[in-house]
């Protein structure tokens, strides 16, 4: 069988774990594409069996693709459309990491009709929702629906439990947007930072709050037709009273360039972290009222590169969509439901299963 030629844009964390997961396998050919010379020197230290090609101003992203199968968008939102567009005129398959905008819904429609097009494929939105999918499909009639991710230090060391474990500009917009929500129903906007509850995994206390951007798409439980869903994010205890001075006591709510700066310069990077996937679903038996709850936890594998969990699961799950489309069990065309697919099976493919935690 050919290898799968994929280009991969961007040579961040996601970009640079995702070459490193692809080119390890024998069914890939990988090519790595970054503006930075610095990002593509930090891939050439790991060593990583890939062709890598800096992007000069103003050269055609197009012609990069040629020759190639599929682009990979692993970019900030704001440059996503313009890999957009470069794959449909490549006419080569399609994947990002973000929640498709109705304007990149636009730019790919026509190469659906002839490539396979993902969507949304790290872990939120990605494999948080073949989970909560999953779940509804074992536990039916369901109520109320409970998504809840988070990626925590393993030892942490300071007040607020935390530290830099992905994009500070993300975790700000979590912290800052509105979350989309079903009520009674309906497709609602949540507050952040409110809805606070605790949870306990094996004997360890937690706390859970709504934040934005977690699962956008809420039209993937459609058929389950749950009445309630609220996304959650897991942190230790008394994180969110520290965040609440910051954003609300303190006023960085409105001072966004300072927040950005006190915790990009004030909290340590995190390497060794744990990544938790929590979905409960609560229902009716009759008159009985049930609940069932399914929990997943993940640590970092340095077998697989010197990437967190987070980082690793968002490219491990990426990495397995691409195999499975190169093997011939995702369909070649199309805008895929990856939520719709086992999380058995994907759990059990060589890039997710060294990082599940006993």
């Amino acid at each position: 069988m050919a290898k799968l030629k994929v280009t991969i844009f961007g040579a961040g964390e996601i970009g640079s774990a995702l070459a490193m997961a692809l080119s390890a396998s024998e069914d890939f050919t990988v090519q790595v594409v970054d503006r930075s010379e610095d990002a593509l020197d930090r891939l050439r230290s790991m060593d990583i069996q890939a062709t890598l090609q800096t992007l000069g101003h103003g050269e055609e992203l197009q012609a990069l693709l040629s020759g190639q199968d599929v682009a990979v968008a692993a970019v900030p939102e704001a440059g996503v459309n313009a890999i957009a567009e470069a794959a449909v005129r490549a006419k080569v398959h399609y994947l990002d990491f973000s929640c498709a905008r109705p304007e990149t819904k636009a730019i790919l429609a026509p190469l659906a009709e002839e490539r396979a097009v993902f969507n949304g494929c790290g872990v939120s939105p990605g494999m948080i929702g073949n989970v909560a999918c999953g779940l509804l499909d074992a536990f039916s009639p369901v109520t109320d629906l409970t998504i809840r991710v988070g990626a925590i230090p393993r030892y942490p060391t300071n007040r607020l439990g935390y530290g830099q474990l992905w994009n500070v500009d993300g975790l700000i917009d979590e912290y800052t947007r509105p979350s989309a929500a079903i009520r009674d129903g309906k497709t609602v906007s949540v507050s952040p930072l409110e809805e606070y509850g605790q949870l306990s995994i094996d004997g360890v206390t937690y706390e859970e709050f709504v934040t934005s951007g977690g699962v956008e798409d809420l039209s993937i439980f459609s058929e389950s037709a749950p009445k309630n869903v609220t996304f959650k994010t897991i942190r230790y205890p008394g994180h969110l009273d520290y965040m609440r001075f910051l954003l609300d006591d303190l006023g960085l709510r409105h001072r966004r360039d300072m927040l950005r700066s006190l915790l990009y310069n004030g909290l340590p990077v995190i390497e060794d972290d744990v990544l938790l996937l929590v979905v409960t679903a609560r229902g009716y038996r009759g008159r009985q009222p049930t609940e069932r709850t399914i929990c997943h936890r993940f640590s970092p594998n340095r077998n697989l590169g010197p990437f967190n969990a987070l980082t690793a699961v968002a490219t491990g799950y990426a990495a397995t969509l691409l195999s499975m489309l190169h093997r011939g069990e995702i369909p070649a065309r199309g805008v895929i439901a990856h939520h719709r697919i086992d999380t058995g099976i994907l759990l059990s493919r060589d890039f997710l299963k060294p990082l599940l935690s006993a």
